[in-house]
Order: structure tokens, then sequence, then C-alpha cells
């Protein structure tokens, strides 16, 4: 099977375009889930239902913020923390030799919570096809996420200097809740361009 590779342009014109179409939802399935983090056994499934939001958002499709209380993700509760311990401690591990290991790890990992649950993969599976999937497209996730938050802090500073002279606390407020908003339905939808970008890379 021939590995597509990540195209950088094609990502970031696809994050922007989903992360604006769906930036109220994914703010509105945020609150959700922070009103709710208290409540012991759901709170692990609208954690699950937060962390997979990108392959919903890959889908096309305006998310349903309720959809974090689907029962489904509770269903995978074992598997997805066996994921997560299995991934956590190794980056940690290799953030300790000069901290370039640990990011690579990261970034090579980054979608094995998606092939656990949207491919049915069990957890070592869900890692190894997470790492093959991404394998030559590395360094381009990397930079698509650097120019990303290179970007988003320039407007902030931007806007947060243009809102100290104006000086409306009010203003100030909506205008920084706006990009904040914004930003982390961007953010999000990166990873879904990643996730439908090459999700088809490993069988």
């Amino acid at each position: 099977m021939e590995v597509k590779k990540l195209d950088f342009g094609e990502t970031l014109k696809d994050s922007v375009a989903i992360g604006v179409k769906n930036a109220p939802s994914v703010i509105a399935a945020v609150v959700l889930f922070l009103i709710t983090i208290w409540i012991p056994y759901i709170n692990i499934g609208t954690f699950i239902a937060i962390t997979l939001l990108p392959t919903q958002l890959a889908k096309g499709e305006v998310i349903n913020p309720l959809g974090i209380f689907d029962s489904k993700y509770r269903r995978y509760m074992g598997e997805f923390l066996i994921t997560m311990g299995l991934m956590v401690i190794p980056i940690y591990i290799a953030m300790i030799f000069m901290i370039v290991p640990g990011i690579v790890l990261s970034i090579a990992w980054s979608l094995a919570y998606y092939f656990l649950i949207e491919k049915g993969k069990n957890p070592m599976q869900a890692i190894k096809a997470s790492n093959d999937a991404t394998y030559g497209s590395k360094w381009t996730m990397f930079f698509v996420i650097l120019v990303f938050g290179v970007l988003a802090s320039i407007v902030m500073l931007v806007f947060s200097a243009i809102c100290g002279m104006i000086n409306v606390g009010f203003i100030t407020f909506v205008v920084m809740f706006v990009l904040v908003v914004l930003f982390m339905s961007i953010g999000m939808s990166i990873n879904a361009s990643f996730w439908k970008q090459m999700k088809d890379n490993v069988e």
C-alpha cells in the first residue's frame, strides 16, 4: 500500500475551513465537558469524546455538542486508558533525551486514539498504526503545528494591543473570547485534517 504523505497547504486550508465552520459547536462541547467534569464515570466518557472530536470533524459535518455524552465512548474506557498508559511513559522517557525524541514520538503516536476506536484496533495495534500512518509526514505535521502556533500568537498579540488602545473591558473580553474559541476549533481541526489524510495509510 502506498503511504500518502501529508500535504502542508491542504492541511492548513482544510483546518481553517473546518475550524471556522465548527467553532460554536466545539466550544459548546468543551463547555459541556467542563461543566460535567466532576461527575464520576460520565467524565471519562466525555474526556474520550473530546479527544476523538477530530475524527468527527474530519467527516465534514457540523458536530453535535451533546454527542460527547454518548454511552459508546464509555465502552472504550479500558482500551483508552491502556493506550494512554502505553504512550505516556515512553514519551516521558524520550523527553529526557533532549526533548526532541519525545516530540517525535508524540507526533508519531498522535493518531493512536483514533485508530483505537474508529478502526477497532487494540492498544498496541493502534499505536503501531499511528506510527506507520504518519511515516514520512512527521516533519510536515510538526511544521503545520508550529506555523499555526506562531500565527495564532501573532494574531492574539496584535488584537490584544488594539484592544489595549481601545481600553474597553467588554470589547477586549469579547474579542479575546472569540479568538480563543476560533483557535481552539482550528487546533482540533488540524488533527482532523491529519486523520482525514492519513487514516487510510494503514489497513
